[in-house]
């Protein structure tokens, strides 16, 4: 404990919630970590299930930890049916899979408590659902299974919202493009699937509509809920009221005259800072304790990342509906991370880095592994190919866990339950 990322709140939000069948109170003992009866609460529902399973067996940590690996080789798994759906070749599709494996930040969020992982396994499920109903005839089945699962991922963590959005905009696209199959679809049993799909799109307003409606945002703010004093207690809030007090931006003429005036940068300059610093945080570690990787490393990775880019632009023409589908599925979902969160972050508080965590790509960096190969493999050329391929493979094995041995200080393997 104390290593990865916010492990005691999900552990003690988790405890809490183990104390009743629904939705516990705010007590003196859960200020700290703010309001926890107006969040999306599936991920520490289950663990609370899990606890009150136990009862005390077997070390709650230990427990709870095992769990997030399920839910991590879960992605993994999918990640890897994703990617049957879109390359060919039997070891041409393991290369996500090694990808993904091998991003450290990844590997080391898998055992920590954290409902990160839970959400990335159903993004990714929804991601692949949505290549399974794009695929098909206009599968009924396939839209409600994407459906579920993003669903369950915004019941999970609100983060989730930007993929369902676009990924439903996206199938209403498609049905749109093929709207003369609609006439040939049949309805059968896939029909049940509206009863699971009808009790999470309920949950989900339950929280999202009362907070937009009662507070007037998906989440409410700490102290519409508990008082000043007592959300001071959280360290997040007291950062942000007392430490690096936020400034209030008033919309895009405010930010336009942030710019010209010189107190922020515009978000060009500042992508340049952001994808330098999240690149160390998705193939370093950034918890409660940080093992960010080398600046020699970051460049590399970089390096790597241009020349998918570069490919991607080239093979442009070769690339078929489904593969615009994922580009502008990650796409946008990136975007909407660095301005929505990130650059919005910097504007508020002046500070380059505040909250930016690479493991907020995760939801679709399985999207970015599997373009990525795909990709590469247009490239005809042998020997261009392999000089590509083979310093990849190397970057990506010794970036891992070689790195992690190579440079962890000592005291992150001390027992401390």
């Amino acid at each position: 404990m104390g290593l990865s990322p916010d492990s005691s709140y999900h552990i003690e939000v988790s405890r809490a919630y183990s104390t009743t069948w629904g939705i516990p109170e705010n007590t003196p003992d859960t200020y700290q970590w703010r309001d926890i009866t107006r969040i999306p609460y599936l991920y520490f529902w289950i663990n609370a299930r899990l606890l009150n399973l136990n009862d005390g067996n077997i070390n709650e940590v230990i427990l709870l930890r095992l769990v997030n690996v399920i839910y991590s080789l879960g992605t993994v798994f999918v990640t890897y049916l994703l990617s049957k759906e879109v390359l060919k070749g039997k070891w041409v599709r393991l290369m996500p899979v090694f990808l993904l494996t091998n991003t450290l930040m990844f590997l080391f969020l898998s055992s920590s408590i954290n409902y990160d992982n839970l959400g990335n396994l159903f993004s990714v499920l929804g991601i692949y659902f949505f290549v399974k109903f794009v695929k098909s005839k206009l599968s009924i089945a396939y839209l409600l299974l994407m459906l579920i699962a993003v669903s369950l991922g915004s019941f999970t963590k609100y983060t989730v919202l930007p993929l369902a959005f676009i990924l439903v905009i996206l199938s209403s696209v498609h049905i749109f493009l093929e709207r003369k199959k609609i006439k040939d679809i049949k309805f059968g049993k896939e029909l049940f699937l509206l009863l699971p799909l009808t009790i999470l799109l309920f949950f989900n307003i339950q929280i999202y509509g009362v907070n937009l409606i009662k507070y007037g945002g998906l989440e409410p703010k700490c102290e519409q809920i508990l008082t000043h004093e007592q959300c001071l207690s959280n360290g997040v809030y007291y950062r942000d009221m007392v430490t690096m007090p936020a400034i209030e931006v008033n919309g895009i003429a405010h930010i336009i005259q942030m710019i010209t005036d010189g107190e922020r940068v515009n978000p060009v300059i500042y992508f340049r800072y952001w994808i330098w610093n999240i690149v160390g945080k998705v193939y370093g570690i950034m918890g409660d304790n940080s093992l960010q990787t080398t600046d020699t490393l970051k460049v590399l990775y970089l390096f790597f990342l241009s020349v998918g880019a570069t490919l991607t632009f080239v093979y442009w023409k070769k690339f078929k509906r489904l593969d615009y589908y994922l580009l502008i599925t990650f796409l946008f979902y990136v975007l909407v991370l660095f301005l929505a969160q990130n650059y919005k972050m910097y504007l508020k508080h002046n500070h380059m880095y505040l909250a930016l965590q690479g493991r907020y790509l995760f939801p679709v960096i399985s999207i970015g592994y599997v373009m990525y190969i795909k990709t590469l493999f247009f490239i005809k050329k042998k020997w261009l190919f392999s000089l590509i391929l083979i310093p990849l493979i190397l970057l990506f094995i010794y970036g891992c866990i070689p790195y992690f041995f190579l440079n962890v200080e000592s005291h992150w393997f001390e027992l401390n339950f």
